[in-house]
Parts: C-alpha cells; structure tokens; sequence
C-alpha cells in the first residue's frame, strides 16, 4: 500500500503526466479505454488525446476492429443499438400534456371554489339582513336626514335616532366631503351582539354626501354602530367615519 504522496501505482500515468504515445502505448490506454477500466478524466483526456492525434486510431485499425465487433454481435443475433438514446421519461411530450391539463383543472377548481365562497358570503350576509329585519312592516312617513360622521372612533357625537314602533323610510345623507375616495362601505355592528349588516359599494354624488336608504321597522330596538369604510383601489378598506344609530 502506497503512503500519501507516494508513486503512482503501477500500470497508471500519474495524475499530473502529459499523455503522448508512449505514454499511451506504455500504459495501454486504448484497451483499457474499451474496456471501460479508464476513470472519468483519464477517459475525458484520452479522447482529447485521440481528437488531436487521429491517425493513431487509424495505426491501430479502430475503424476495422469496431466493423468486426458489429458483425460479431449481429451474427450472434444480439445486434448493437446504434440509435441515439431517448430522451428521460419525465421529458417526454405525454406527460407535459398531461402536466398542463392537471394545471388547467386545477386552475378551474381553484375559480369554482372561489365563485362557491363568493355565493355563500352573499347568502350569509342576506340572512344577517332578514335577522335584523324580522315583520319588517311597510313604511308609512318618510324621513330626510343628514350626518356629519365623527373622524375619528369613540367619539360618540355623531348620530340619528328612529322609532322602531313608527315604520319610517329614513333616507340618510352622510356628509363625506372630507374624504378623498369616492367609494365606501357602510358596517352596522350591533352595539351588543357584534356585526349584522354590511352595505357596499356606495359611491359618493356630486355634493360629496353617501345615500343610505332603510326602513326604521327593520330594526330592533337598541344601539348600532355605523362604521364608513373607504374602499381605495388597492389594499384593504379604511376606517373613515363613524356614527351611532339608536332605535328606540
């Protein structure tokens, strides 16, 4: 066994040896090269070798002995495939086909699922409003009001009163000049029981006021809170008013 640093073993170039003929002759590269006994690099440099040196393969009749090793191989009924190799199974063209219709369908779930979301949300906000609304009756008078909103939460100064016992149609005008998107969202909150309504897309008129129309007997008695949401093009809506409703 050679210590570290020691010679190359016997039979071998060393690592750092310029390959030429005698080289090649003395360590008979050419058959162990077809023999497959070469590593990688003594394989990779031997063919260079060989690319720059072609008429050493002509001295040694590689062209004749590789003829005579195919017929050999075809009179033994094992003829050599010459073919060039296919490609891998996961480069093949059915399984890309394949890939792209499970994407397509997934993609198509993936929509169904959420126009499916999009529909339960609207029946459940359609059932919170037949909660709060309960006998609704039909209104007999009509009330015109306008509100200037608190700016800010917990103020509590803002706000309109209505008579459940009375049904009212309350046509409410919420002054929102001061805001600069154009459109919004009203949430009615219950004051004890949490969110109930929700009012969307509400877009301000050309006197900067949101038009809020409801009838006085939808509502139970009790205190709601109004919170005016902006709704800006990008991004998550924004707290922007706030009102109290009191419903006797």
């Amino acid at each position: 066994m050679n210590e570290p640093g020691g010679p190359a073993a016997p039979g071998a170039p060393s690592a750092g040896a310029r390959i030429d003929r005698a080289v090649v002759d003395e360590h008979g590269l050419l058959e162990r090269y077809l023999d497959g006994k070469l590593p990688f690099k003594g394989q990779r440099d031997f063919e260079h070798w060989c690319a720059e040196h072609p008429d050493y393969l002509e001295e040694r009749g590689l062209a004749g002995r590789a003829q005579a090793s195919l017929k050999l191989l075809e009179a033994a009924g094992r003829p050599a495939d010459l073919a060039e190799p296919g490609a891998p199974w996961w480069r093949a063209e059915w399984l890309r086909a394949v890939t792209a219709g499970l994407l397509l369908a997934s993609v198509f779930a993936i929509w169904a699922l959420a126009q499916h979301l999009s529909l339960l949300r609207s029946e459940l906000d359609a059932a919170r409003a037949r909660l709060i609304e309960g006998p609704m009756l039909p209104a007999a008078s009509r009330l015109d009001l306008k509100v200037a909103p608190d700016r800010a939460p917990g103020i509590d100064q803002a706000g309109l009163t209505v008579d459940h016992a009375k049904p009212t149609l309350v046509h409410l005008s919420i002054d929102m000049n001061y805001a600069r998107a154009q459109r919004f969202r009203v949430a009615i909150d219950a004051h004890d029981r949490g969110p109930m309504l929700e009012v969307k897309d509400l877009i301000k008129d050309s006197a900067g006021q949101l038009n809020l129309s409801f009838n006085s007997s939808a509502f139970p008695a009790g205190r709601y809170d109004l919170r005016i949401e902006a709704l800006p093009l990008l991004g998550a809506p924004i707290a922007d008013g706030w009102l109290i409703l009191t419903v006797r």
